[in-house]
């Protein structure tokens, strides 16, 4: 728990340590406080290594520094302009940090940059990015998920912001975070996953196409009897879902899901079997896409459970009895 502020006078020895307190930084007036151990108001001391002062505002913590200074600007932010713009001072030192850079000397208009690397972009969507010598990523506020789809991820004042595909869009997510705040970083994260989106069904579209041109090479069907087939090349078959029957002849119809298989019949005609499987499908996406079914009308009356479309029946065999 915090300690207190004692509400007794200060004492001497606590005027002469104020007088050496910082009295304004960042443009900002300091709330100097003559009984709190730091001797700022709004800002306690974490007893932690790194970030050894914290800032809070009532019940309200607003972030952590390394010094009482960069905290007590962080609380003179937030009761002079809110919290958004505490928080992108608490992303100002977290980059400040990432970068391996102290705090500059307070000299007018002084400010060290860190030093682009090769091959980093510096700037994107008229944009200045923040680079960070000695990062995994190069940029501030971007780190490595280790995920392939999204493997980097764009972090401000200890927040996750979103997961993005390039560093570059995890950059510019950060700097848009630190320059307009939240509600621009959010909308960035909205249009690349768009764009994600797009891609990914781009990608899809011409893995079809591949598939088809691949499956009619091999004489394989793409249509049949009005339904449009499900097409797997790499496949013995030459269709998804549908598999060469263990005994011998004839072809099995299974749906793989959750790392098991669901057996929906047994067929002699590979099309016969290929049909099944994309009536099924087609079954269970117009089942998950129906409107929930009216309550019975009974006491309490609760909603009738979706049916899952029943499994396809087997042809029924030749009476030769082709296989045992």
């Amino acid at each position: 728990s915090r300690p207190r502020h004692s509400s007794s006078a200060p004492s001497f020895e606590q005027s002469r340590a104020m007088a050496a307190l910082q009295k304004e930084a960042e443009g900002m007036e300091l709330h100097l406080c003559p009984t709190s151990q730091s001797g700022y108001k709004g800002v306690w001391n974490t007893g932690k290594k790194n970030l050894r002062y914290e800032a809070a505002a009532g019940s309200h913590r607003l972030g952590r520094f390394e010094t009482a200074v960069d905290a007590a600007v962080c609380y003179a932010k937030y009761t002079a302009s809110g919290a958004e713009a505490a928080s992108k001072w608490v992303a100002t030192c977290e980059a400040r940090r990432a970068g391996g850079r102290r705090r500059p000397a307070a000299t007018p208009g002084s400010q060290r940059e860190a030093a682009p690397a090769a091959g980093l972009v510096t700037e994107a969507e008229g944009l200045r990015l923040h680079l960070a010598a000695g990062t995994a990523t190069g940029y501030a506020g971007v780190w490595t998920t280790g995920k392939v789809a999204r493997p980097f991820e764009a972090v401000a004042g200890g927040k996750r912001i979103g997961r993005f595909a390039s560093v570059v869009d995890a950059a510019v997510c950060y700097a848009r975070h630190l320059e307009s705040g939240p509600a621009a970083a959010r909308e960035w994260l909205a249009a690349c996953d768009a764009k994600s989106a797009e891609a990914q069904r781009a990608d899809s579209d011409k893995k079809r196409e591949e598939a088809v041109a691949s499956c009619a090479g091999k004489g394989l069907q793409t249509e049949y009897k009005g339904v449009q087939l499900h097409l797997a090349p790499g496949s013995k078959t030459g269709y998804a879902g549908v598999w060469l029957n263990g005994r011998g002849s004839g072809y099995r119809v299974a749906l793989e899901q959750n790392g098991s298989r669901r057996d929906l019949g047994r067929f002699n005609d590979v099309l016969e079997a290929a049909l099944a499987y994309a009536q099924y499908v087609q079954g269970r996406a117009a089942a998950a896409t129906a409107p929930p079914a009216a309550a019975a009308a009974r006491p309490g009356g609760k909603r009738k459970r979706a049916q899952e479309p029943p499994p396809v029946a087997a042809e029924e065999r030749s009476e030769e009895g082709q296989g045992s």
